[in-house]
């Protein structure tokens, strides 16, 4: 019963009050701090978002091919990024005579899915302007140039390097399997790449 009595003293019922008041607030800085802390993510920029990269694939000797593939993208949530991308290719086959050369080019448009964290699936739509040859008309090779598109599907792997920076390894088919496209009976297209937050 004394410490009934004490608990109500008035010193002792300060120092609850204060033990009390002290709590309420540390409470209220830990959800404020909380909430700030989700704000900031929710208030990301869209230029946050942004990345650029793409890749590059260079062969020399008797059969020559250059690629270049610069991206551009953005990552619209912790799950899914989706980008647009041009392509120039040149490519030289001296093991013909004469050797054989073609000059193509187009763009993509992708979307990638992240089914774990660092494993993605990935879709993408394509056309190129494609050069091949149709034949010889007097004693010269004749190529012709047409649209050709694409649509792949695969997945790969994402290994982030900075907070803002990425490389990216991935198998991709052409499940469109046009008749001028250069990947027959589901060859996999393989590719290794990289991305850089702008």
């Amino acid at each position: 019963m004394v410490l009934c009595v004490d608990a109500f003293k008035p010193n002792n019922l300060i120092m609850m009050q204060t033990r009390f008041i002290t709590i309420i607030l540390m409470c209220f800085v830990v959800i404020s701090l909380q909430a700030q802390e989700q704000s900031e993510k929710k208030e990301k920029s869209f230029r946050d978002k942004l990345f650029t990269g793409g890749s590059v694939g260079l062969t020399f000797g008797n059969y020559t091919n250059i690629i270049i593939s610069p991206v551009i993208g953005a990552r619209l949530n912790e799950k899914v990024y989706a980008g647009l991308g041009i392509e120039y290719q040149y490519t030289k086959d001296k093991r013909y005579d004469p050797a054989l050369t073609y000059n193509q080019y187009g763009s993509r448009l992708f979307a990638q899915y992240n089914i774990v964290p660092s494993l993605y699936a990935h879709a993408e739509v394509a056309g190129y302007s494609m050069e091949h040859y149709t034949g010889v008309i007097n004693s010269q090779l004749k190529k012709q140039r047409d649209f050709v598109p694409f649509i792949y599907f695969g997945g790969g792997y994402r290994k982030m390097i900075s907070p803002r920076s990425f490389l990216t390894v991935q198998v991709l088919f052409d499940v469109l399997q046009h008749k001028y496209s250069p990947y027959k009976a589901w060859d996999p297209i393989f590719s290794v790449g990289f991305g850089v937050g702008i």
